[in-house]
């Protein structure tokens, strides 16, 4: 047998949750429904989209924008945060891990000359692919930013 899945009902009155056996509102005292008839249930479809949100409406998690330029500055501040930032964990962590041997190797001469070339490099890659990361990920989730 299924229960109702959802939030609970609101007070049309005063916007308190309702408890679904009382009619009337805890809070103000204001009848919701007819003492007669039970309060409508609140089902959850099986799948989301064997019954698809009327426009306009978004059905699951709240997610909100990533900012292209964010994961860009995010990039140049730390290698492979951007890349974090737009959920690229994979792509990040790797860059994050890269980053601490060439910080090491640039506390030489030698290895400054090696390191600082190979870290300019791995900069760029991080901010296009953090900043297309950012983009794909607003499109994935039906965010559009103007």
């Amino acid at each position: 047998m299924t229960q109702p899945v959802g939030p609970p009902p609101m007070c049309g009155s005063c916007g308190a949750y309702l408890q679904p056996p009382s009619v009337n509102c805890a809070v103000c005292g204001a009848t919701q429904w007819p003492v007669t008839q039970a309060p409508p249930p609140v089902h959850q479809p099986v799948h989301p989209l064997a019954h698809p949100a009327p426009h306009g409406m978004h059905m699951g998690g709240v997610v909100t924008a990533k900012n292209p330029g964010i994961a860009v500055l995010l990039s140049l501040l730390w290698l492979g945060a951007g890349n974090l930032y737009a959920g690229q964990t994979a792509l990040g962590v790797v860059l994050l891990l890269v980053n601490f041997p060439l910080i090491l190797l640039a506390m030489t001469v030698l290895g400054l000359i090696v390191a600082f070339p190979v870290w300019v490099v791995l900069v760029v890659v991080s901010i296009v692919l953090a900043m297309q990361g950012a983009k794909d990920f607003n499109r994935r989730n039906g965010i559009v930013v103007r």
